[in-house]
């Protein structure tokens, strides 16, 4: 009988996950919106690629402030509340920035489109780290599987819309208008309330680092190099596409597609190994075969075999920094959300910074030299994975999950 009631009560937070699933897609829409019509930002207003590098940084200055905000939030108001004043923020943003006539007020309302999608991308992992923190590799792998849909997505409606010669800013508004069908499953599902969960604070930040400092400090690093090579990848493929290899937009569109496709079955099957390896013997594989892909496969002469290199770079890839922050769960309870918002802010540092040093190496160095250079970063992921191997024994946390391992 307790084994029956343990397993209903474990049962129902994990079905309440499943109304996060759309939620996840549409951010992953929402997130590539930049990706999908940087080429066509770049033509409206005349800018070069370091000039139009500076979106990505504004975007995620939003949802890095969104990370820093979410453990005051989740203690003031319940994730309904958050998802949707969040949804209707990014809604209002994409539709004001298609609007927008001048470069700058484009760039203002990409700020607030990232501060409401962070928020939404952030809540279903604080949610499932505290309630559900012994399944966090695995739910972590499936959300972000779902967010990877949405670049599935993402990239086929811009295509759609230059197919159509409709004008580029309808392919800004259209995530911001089918909203509500995403949202709707979070607000009408029964959650738990998220308990537990401290304010982010120097003193909470203290006792997380206090915890294992080197152990910390090897994530958060192995985190801005993951997220941001993944993104700077997919936010310049298209540029590298149309410049080094002449091909036409919609083509180019359809490649990136492929690499949302890619990026969602590799986080499915990073999820299915979490349940049989360690996620740290998992992440050396990954990251040693993505750093290798990534650095040649943009030097081959023929597009095709780019293509072919770039969508199994995706694959594995795509595994990285899911599972990174799926570490959050090796903390005690109370400060599991507050760890995965450092993890994630650590995630948005990145994704702020290195899209826009890729875009001025695109400038002055080249396509070829910006897209191997990608590599780097992940070599850097490698060297803190090795780091924390060291410096950290396996034993130390044996009765967490998922790292060591």
């Amino acid at each position: 009988m307790l084994c029956l009631e343990q397993s209903e009560h474990l049962l129902s937070p994990m079905k309440s996950m499943r109304a996060f699933y759309p939620l996840m897609v549409l951010t992953g829409f929402v997130q590539l919106v930049i990706p999908s019509t940087i080429h066509m930002i770049m033509k409206h207003f005349h800018l070069s690629e370091g000039e139009v590098g500076l979106l990505p940084l504004v975007y995620f200055t939003g949802i890095m402030l969104s990370a820093i905000l979410i453990t005051q939030l989740i203690q003031k108001f319940s994730v309904k509340t958050l998802t949707l004043f969040s949804g209707l923020l990014v809604s209002v943003s994409l539709v004001a920035a298609s609007l927008s006539q001048w470069f700058v007020l484009f760039v203002f309302f990409s700020f607030f489109t990232g501060l409401g999608n962070g928020t939404l991308v952030i809540l279903p992992g604080v949610y499932a780290t505290n309630v559900l923190s012994k399944e966090s590799a695995r739910i972590q792998s499936a959300l972000f599987g779902f967010l990877s849909i949405g670049y599935i997505v993402g990239p086929l409606f811009p295509g759609l819309i230059e197919n159509l010669k409709i004008s580029w800013r309808w392919a800004i508004a259209g995530p911001g208008l089918f909203i509500l069908p995403f949202v709707l499953p979070v607000i009408i599902t029964r959650l738990k309330r998220i308990e537990k969960a401290e304010k982010l604070s120097f003193s909470i930040i203290k006792d997380i680092i206090s915890f294992d400092r080197k152990f910390f400090f090897g994530l958060i690093v192995a985190l801005i190099l993951g997220g941001g090579a993944a993104l700077g990848f997919m936010t310049w493929l298209i540029t590298f596409l149309e410049k080094e290899k002449g091909m036409v937009q919609s083509s180019a569109h359809l490649v990136l597609c492929g690499i949302g496709l890619m990026m969602v079955l590799g986080r499915l099957a990073c999820g299915y190994l979490a349940k049989r390896f360690s996620s740290y013997k998992i992440l050396i594989i990954i990251t040693i075969v993505s750093t290798i892909l990534v650095f040649f496969a943009p030097i081959p002469k023929a597009a095709m075999v780019n293509i072919v290199l770039f969508l199994l770079a995706s694959l594995f890839f795509s595994g990285i920094y899911p599972l990174f922050l799926s570490a959050a769960s090796v903390y005690p309870k109370s400060e599991s959300s507050s760890a995965y918002t450092l993890f994630f802010i650590a995630l948005s540092v990145g994704c702020l910074f290195i899209p826009y040093v890729l875009g001025h190496i695109f400038e002055y160095v080249g396509a070829v030299a910006g897209m191997s250079s990608v590599a780097v970063f992940f070599l850097g992921v490698l060297a803190c994975l090795l780091f924390i191997k060291r410096e950290l024994p396996v034993r130390k946390h044996a009765h967490h999950k998922p790292f060591p391992g």
